[in-house]
């Protein structure tokens, strides 16, 4: 059992829920009822204005709804939905289907229509009138992350599709899915439990150390809040999983945190602004403490470069490099090179954590050799993925065809993942004295549509036709 790891993962989700939520959903006219005419009058135009705003659909997902509603549903056709399937929506959702749209425009890709949701929600049809509230929500307040990790280890060990399906219709108790991330992200409606009314978010692998986002947001919360973010011209990648407040909020709330945790959590609500506040500016210039310097080096190089580029400067030389190492690849690509040494240097001491990290910024810069990354390479006390991503990286190269009887023992080595990368590395360059090699791995894979999909590039790279 993973234990405090999954554990500690699983609490930071769970503990996010109600700091990300902000204090009150806004309403700027204060003329309005909550789910009167008035206020879905307001949400209709709010979505309207977030369309003109974003005219060209930069914002992701919004080429998909177009910002446009769907024309709303009856109160019967509710009904009959709920009847059908056992359960009670939320007054929010209903209020929405029946006053703004049925469906459209929303977070991400925007929302399914009530007569698609059993596409996505396949287990409802599992559910009886008796579950309506003999079954409680898996997804709740309350869940340990401990129970999350050991139903999800326990369900990968499930062999009998009978028995998965039981352990599945548990799980999705409570939940309806009603629009997506892409991918295997969705977003939830809870319709019952502690998040009844409220949006969860999901990722359909359900690995045992990554539980559901509890976002704490109601869903006509969640649903405003979104375009007036659009409005702002806030950046909505991380829509849901980042503090809502503004940064006046998040630099009060940011001093008063003790917790490193929570102070790196309060930092990551910056990423959606695209300018700074100069007290903003000021915040991520204090080291106050090095955990976090490599989270404010990341911002700096967004929202002030050349700040960030001054504080990369001491960090790295610092006693806590490692931070310069969290932050490195933010670094605008102009000055990457001047910085190639001192991070080579970094990749070579055992102390130093997240190899991979240090290997794609020396991929990045231009002075990259492939004579500095070997020794890295062939050390077998690094980790392979972190071997593999060094090959990786010296096959970007431009002296990387000095390195060819390098490259050749790793491809015929047992290492399969290792062998990927050095070919991938050397695929599409001449190289004559790969050839044999290349021979040698066509006989040994047979049958590996990857390796060979690679190698028949590498064959064509070297002027041989293989079929």
């Amino acid at each position: 059992m993973p234990g405090r790891k999954i554990g500690g993962k699983l609490s930071a989700y769970l503990r996010r829920k109600q700091e990300s939520r902000p204090p009150n959903p806004p309403n700027p006219s204060n003329t309005y009822e909550p789910l009167s005419d008035a206020h879905a009058a307001y949400l209709k135009d709010l979505v309207k204005r977030a369309g003109k705003k974003d005219g060209t659909r930069e914002i992701f997902g919004s080429s998909k709804h177009g910002y446009k509603l769907n024309p709303t549903v009856t109160r019967e056709e509710v009904r009959r939905f709920e009847a059908r399937w056992h359960l009670t929506l939320p007054d929010e959702y209903v209020f929405f289907l029946t006053k703004v749209g049925n469906g459209g425009a929303g977070p991400y890709y925007g929302l399914y229509s009530l007569e698609n949701l059993d596409r996505y929600n396949e287990y409802l049809g599992f559910y009886d009138a008796r579950d309506k509230e003999a079954l409680p929500p898996f997804i709740d307040r309350n869940m340990s992350p401990v129970n999350w990790a050991r139903a999800m280890e326990e369900m990968e060990d499930i062999n009998d599709d009978n028995e998965y399906d039981v352990r599945m219709k548990q799980v999705c108790s409570g939940l309806l899915v009603i629009g997506t991330q892409g991918c295997t992200y969705d977003n939830l409606l809870m319709w019952k439990g502690s998040e009844r009314g409220k949006i969860v978010y999901i990722d359909w692998n359900m690995e045992p150390e990554y539980g559901p986002f509890l976002t704490g947001l109601t869903f006509l919360e969640w649903f405003e809040q979104y375009f007036l973010e659009i409005l702002a011209g806030h950046n909505l990648t991380s829509y849901g999983y980042i503090s809502l407040k503004s940064q006046q909020e998040l630099r009060k709330e940011y001093g008063g945190a003790v917790l490193t945790e929570d102070k790196l959590r309060i930092l990551a609500g910056f990423h959606k602004f695209t300018e700074a506040e100069p007290e903003t500016i000021e915040l991520l210039l204090q080291r106050d403490r090095p955990e976090t310097d490599g989270a404010k080096g990341e911002l700096l190089f967004k929202l002030a470069p050349m700040k960030g580029l001054k504080m990369f400067e001491e960090t790295i030389v610092g006693n806590h490099p490692q931070g310069a190492v969290a932050c490195a690849r933010r670094m605008p690509d102009q000055y990457k090179d001047r910085f190639y040494g001192k991070m080579l240097g970094l990749l070579y001491r055992p102390d130093i954590k997240d190899k991979a990290r240090i290997l794609f910024f020396l991929g990045d810069c231009s002075n990259r050799k492939a004579a500095d990354l070997k020794g890295f390479a062939e050390n077998m006390e690094n980790s392979s993925e972190d071997r593999r991503t060094a090959v990786y990286v010296m096959g970007k190269c431009p002296d990387k065809l000095d390195f060819a009887e390098f490259f050749a023992k790793r491809m015929q080595g047992e290492d399969y993942w290792l062998a990927h990368a050095a070919l991938q590395a050397m695929s599409r360059t001449p190289c004559a004295e790969l050839t044999d090699t290349y021979e040698w791995m066509w006989k040994r894979y047979e049958g590996d549509r990857m390796m060979r999909s690679n190698l028949q590039i590498a064959f064509e790279a070297n002027g041989i036709e293989k079929r």
